[in-house]
């Protein structure tokens, strides 16, 4: 393994001029903008507008072309429409917050509250709702959310992009909840590490072991996968499709899935060796080929999928979950 700081060594204005030079080059081509450099760099786009006074002024004084990075010179109301408009096509199931429409534009949200008043009038000007106020988060919704967070970028999430896509809760919900976001984190950590409420496969497994009968344990395992189990799948899968390789932290239009191997339909258990992780259009195709005449061949067909596991997954992989 590698170590490698993801952090500069020290914040010189020298220093943070160069990371901006890395990222354009890293971009390879790709427009430079205060989001992607937030997703690459090692140092915030806010802490380059405070050393250099704007955005616009660092990229001068890099010498990034407008071509690399083009300009926002004058923000107009029609820019910001447009970026909600566009920010609705993209994440069509995330609210448009100011943070979020100001980093897709490269301003500070300020600029626009203070250039145009009430983001609620621009919101009802495109036909987006605004945000709720008051929305109540329960803890489950929370953790779903890290676990979300954490499967997209294939790593611990980071305060910042709770404002950004694909995150459907906000900071205040953690800090209100937990008091801020390192104990939001551990607590997520010690839910998914939580092993004392056995699953029914395991309760199962001990009372065979142990030659006992009861009619209880014969209960079918629930559906839904519990959220330490699906934790623990991703991991070890790397929070990337076994099939394809496909992963949110490569391609944000992927969406990962913990999939019963032999179908939950069939009897399918809630245990390790049953579960993998797919991505939604592997998922789909493997629901479409089981819809096959006969049992032989749906069985030769989930036999073929035990075998692309096994040699997908490498052995021995361990996940450090805590918390620094």
């Amino acid at each position: 393994m590698k170590f490698e700081l993801q952090t500069l060594d020290e914040y010189s204005d020298e220093a943070i001029l160069a990371e901006l030079r890395r990222v354009e080059e890293a971009l390879n081509g790709q427009r430079l903008t205060r989001e992607r450099f937030n997703s690459l760099g090692r140092v915030k786009s806010s802490t380059v507008c405070r050393h250099f006074g704007s955005w616009r002024e660092a990229l001068d004084k890099a010498g990034i072309s407008e071509e690399s990075a083009p300009r926002q010179r004058v923000l107009s109301r029609e820019d910001i429409i447009q970026a909600l408009r566009s920010f609705a096509a993209d994440h069509p199931n995330t609210s448009a917050t100011l943070d979020a429409i100001a980093e897709r534009l490269g301003v500070d949200s300020t600029t626009i509250s203070g250039r145009f008043g009430k983001w609620k009038t621009l919101l009802s000007e495109v036909g987006i709702a605004s945000v709720p106020l008051g929305r109540r988060y329960t803890e489950e919704e929370c953790v779903e959310n890290i676990l979300a967070l954490w499967s997209h970028y294939g790593r611990q999430p980071r305060f910042d992009e709770l404002k950004r896509h694909p995150s459907v809760v906000g900071p205040k919900a953690y800090i209100l909840r937990w008091g801020g976001w390192r104990a939001a984190l551990s607590a997520f950590v010690r839910k998914v590490n939580d092993t004392s409420e056995p699953t029914v496969e395991r309760r199962t497994a001990v009372a065979e072991t142990e030659n006992q009968s009861d009619p209880v344990l014969d209960t079918p395992a629930p559906r839904s996968i519990p959220l330490a189990l699906r934790y623990k799948i991703l991991c070890r899968d790397k929070f990337r499709c076994v099939i394809c390789g496909a992963s949110p932290a490569k391609d944000e239009t992927v969406e990962l899935h913990v999939d019963h191997i032999h179908p939950w339909s069939l009897k399918g258990k809630n245990i390790e060796e049953n579960l993998r992780t797919l991505c939604l259009k592997c998922n789909l195709g493997k629901v479409q080929r089981l819809k096959l005449p006969n049992v032989e061949s749906r069985r030769a067909l989930l036999n073929q999928h035990d075998d692309i596991l096994n040699q997908s997954v490498e052995p021995g992989f361990t996940v450090l979950t805590k918390v620094r």
